[in-house]
């Protein structure tokens, strides 16, 4: 297919895979303390999934996802980046309260 994809999904693409083998790394050799990796792996998890069937729709046309399932999944991962900064923050101020 003629039709390329922007760069910087390749380079997402290869960043959210090396931050989910340094997140299985860290939970491996953290195993006691794997509940503070797992917001971010989640996070790294949905962004490798949609920069992967963005590649395969769009540059190698496999799959049936339509440009508007693209649309919402792209919205839900900066949803889900969001509701972790939130989270994060709320969680930040309990602590310094304690």
């Amino acid at each position: 297919m003629e039709e390329l994809i922007n760069p910087i999904h390749t380079l997402i693409w290869f960043i959210s895979f090396i931050g989910i083998v340094i997140s299985i790394t860290a939970i491996y050799f953290n195993k006691g303390r794997w509940g503070y990796i797992l917001a971010p792996f989640t996070y790294l998890v949905n962004v490798f999934l949609y920069n992967t069937v963005l590649h395969a729709t769009i540059v190698y046309n496999i799959g049936n996802v339509t440009s508007q399932q693209l649309e919402i999944w792209s919205a839900v991962v900066r949803l889900h980046a969001m509701l972790l900064a939130i989270l994060y923050i709320i969680f930040r101020i309990s602590a310094r309260g304690k």
